[in-house]
């Protein structure tokens, strides 16, 4: 019975000493109200001829992951792999914005702040169409990179 008491004491006390080390994705978070995104030079430097892997807060067109890799290329292409659908299309930036416009009707236009936290970045959505809507949309390394965040989440 000793061990027992013993056992759930320790266990209780790993439990409630978890946060300490900084585990879960709030940690990470970039406060957008207070932070700057990326300035225009930053995102080139992140993005042009990168490719990135990262998944989504989100789902949509009947794909069951949230895992991507894009590959902005340095001629202003855009090559986007989520599950086994491929798209294609053009990214620009302009000022502290990055956009991608992809070939197929359905994507519609987005732009995007992103928020830098040691080598994982926070894509933060501007405008959908040129309209404003904003929120956190995903995260992503560059691919080949160990992520400096939360592990779960890249």
């Amino acid at each position: 019975m000793r061990s027992n008491i013993t056992k759930l004491f320790l266990l209780a006390g790993l439990v409630f000493a978890l946060p300490a080390y900084g585990f879960g994705p709030d940690d990470y978070m970039p406060d957008v109200s207070v932070e700057d995104p990326l300035a225009e030079a930053e995102l080139i430097d992140v993005f042009s001829g990168q490719t990135h892997r990262g998944t989504y807060t989100f789902l949509s067109r009947d794909i069951t992951t949230f895992a991507f890799q894009e590959t902005t290329k340095a001629d202003g292409g855009v090559v986007h792999v989520q599950q086994n659908k491929t798209d294609t299309g053009q990214w620009s930036i302009s000022g502290n914005i990055i956009c991608y416009d992809y070939d197929d009707p359905r994507l519609l236009q987005a732009c995007f702040n992103i928020y830098a936290r040691g080598n994982c970045y926070y894509h933060y959505q501007v405008s959908v169409q040129g309209r404003s809507k904003y929120g956190f949309t995903a995260r992503s390394v560059i691919a080949g990179e160990t992520p400096s965040c939360e592990p779960s989440l890249v």
